[in-house]
């Protein structure tokens, strides 16, 4: 099961993933399962690309390119067999960013797909996603409080209302059934504001979500097996 944490810039991604880990860690302890965790936007040590990212940090062509060499990169090294596999930002996420682009270029949502998935190829479409949330002026303030030097151009009303009507397309046409469909598979999608609910109530509601879709995954295998020994 692959579960993609996503959201807006500052919605605290990595800080539930952070939170996550010990849960996770001790849920599978307990089950006697595998647990993978994998970050697909973070820099790749000692590549070309990644030297020039302050140079053309506004540039989308260079963007799309560091982007999918980052995610296909720690996809490759991900234990894709693993029982629970968790990441902050997924596919889904290159999607959101060029939704817009995309359109303005005359591609449906199905090009739009294609394109950014024969990108990251190497990357898994997730089973559940984990989608985060907060107002505007929550995110506003959350941006005043970090200390980066790069990705300001995104921190604007004008970039999160962008961003937010973005995810909210790209999560109405993945639950349509040409989505459906094309990807072989549907996605529950699980909204959290995170200036309402607190890490650990979300830890937790993530908790029962993973042990009801393995339970739902266990009844599947076993009607699966009663009918094929009928038969």
């Amino acid at each position: 099961m692959y579960i993609a944490i996503e959201g807006l810039k500052g919605t605290g991604k990595s800080t539930l993933l952070h939170a996550l880990i010990p849960y996770l860690k001790a849920y599978c302890d307990s089950k006697q399962q595998r647990l993978a965790i994998f970050h697909p936007t973070n820099p790749i040590p000692n590549h070309h690309l990644e030297h020039k990212f302050y140079e053309y940090q506004n540039n989308d062509t260079y963007l799309r390119a560091l982007y999918a060499e980052r995610s296909n990169y720690h996809a490759a090294a991900v234990d894709w067999n693993a029982d629970l596999i968790i990441s902050d930002r997924s596919l889904f996420t290159s999607l959101a960013v060029r939704w817009q682009h995309a359109y303005r270029a005359n591609l449906s949502p199905r090009q739009h797909y294609e394109q950014v998935r024969c990108q990251e190829h190497a990357i898994a479409i997730p089973d559940i996603v984990i989608q985060l949330d907060a107002s505007n002026t929550t995110l506003l303030q959350r941006y005043a409080k970090r200390d980066r030097q790069y990705g300001h151009y995104e921190e604007t009303i004008e970039s999160v209302n962008h961003m937010r009507d973005s995810y909210d397309q790209v999560f109405e046409w993945l639950s349509c059934d040409q989505a459906t469909e094309l990807i072989g598979k549907s996605i529950p999608l699980y909204k959290y504001n995170t200036e309402i609910i607190n890490i650990e109530s979300m830890c937790q509601a993530i908790l029962v979500i993973i042990e009801q879709n393995f339970a739902n995954i266990n009844s599947e295998f076993s009607l699966k097996n009663q009918y094929s020994l009928i038969h």
